[in-house]
């Protein structure tokens, strides 16, 4: 996963990845070639050998998982909220095929289950033949994996979770009971008392209106909610922005001085500094959510 990026030679064959915001920006990615390509019933899904970020998983043309330069996204959607949480056990992932926030969350001592809700085992089939170090995590006893829409899921089962992680933000994918007004509503109903959600919600600066309209949403439900951003560089505009909401008015101001310890070597990105700085937005991210 950290091999060393391979720069293209002269004459080598030539083929771009776009990964862009609504067609109109975003970043262009040099691959080698194509190692696979298919169709689910819900997306196409390929897999390209890249020259800086090695492998990389796409669904539906937008680029989802790269081999080299994800730990900034799985581990700040995670860890944040895992060490804001005073004891979290039961923890359920929405979308999170890939493996990598799912790799993250077992490396808490605390968790004792972790249930996946992924809507396309395919997804989990190519994330396994082509990425198995993050695929490692469904091999560990405390995973439990679901084959199905996150929606129906959580409105089905009678299940509580210490923490929600919606990994699956993809407006206009195969996924769109996860952008109806209700599931915020949904999520929050599936917490136990304490219990923190987490929504991703994509790059802060082009889509203004449903980042806005997500704080909104996640207002009138939630005690408390906190907005942080990472610097991820596949992302189309290098960053990426986190809703992190508690039915506890001050459920999101504690922070686990001894369960950090127990995972800090463990990262690469995340740390004690970038957990606080995370959550200082710049002006211009801070006026969507307070004009």
């Amino acid at each position: 996963m950290n091999s060393k990026i391979r720069h293209p030679v002269k004459n080598e064959t030539s083929l771009w990845i776009e990964n862009l915001v609504d067609g109109v920006s975003g970043l262009t990615i040099k691959a080698r070639h194509a190692l696979f390509c298919g169709s689910s019933p819900f997306q196409k899904i390929e897999v390209f050998d890249t020259y800086s970020f090695g492998l990389v998983l796409c669904l539906g043309g937008t680029v989802v998982l790269t081999e080299r330069g994800s730990e900034p996204y799985h581990e700040m959607m995670v860890h944040p909220a895992m060490l804001m949480h005073p004891d979290p056990k039961r923890i359920c992932i929405i979308g999170g095929g890939d493996g990598g926030c799912l790799n993250e969350v077992l490396r808490h001592p605390s968790v004792e289950t972790v249930t996946v809700v992924e809507i396309d085992r395919m997804v989990r089939e190519t994330v396994q033949t082509h990425f198995p170090l993050f695929s490692q995590g469904f091999n560990d006893s405390r995973t439990e994996l679901v084959i199905d829409d996150g929606y129906h899921f959580l409105s089905s089962t009678d299940k509580q979770f210490d923490l929600i992680l919606v990994d699956s933000y993809d407006p206009g994918g195969p996924v769109r009971s996860l952008e109806t007004s209700d599931f915020y509503s949904i999520v929050a109903g599936r917490l136990n008392a304490g219990g923190i959600a987490v929504f991703q919600i994509g790059p802060p600066l082009v889509n203004e209106d449903f980042l806005r309209d997500s704080a909104l949403s996640v207002s009138s439900l939630y005690a408390q909610y906190k907005v942080s951003t990472c610097s991820i560089r596949s992302f189309p505009e290098g960053s990426c922005c986190f809703i992190t909401a508690c039915a506890d008015q001050k459920g999101l101001d504690g922070f686990n001085r001894v369960g950090y310890e127990l995972i800090s070597d463990q990262c690469c990105y995340y740390s004690d500094e970038v957990h606080k700085g995370a959550f200082m937005l710049p002006r211009c991210v801070k006026r969507i959510f307070c004009p």
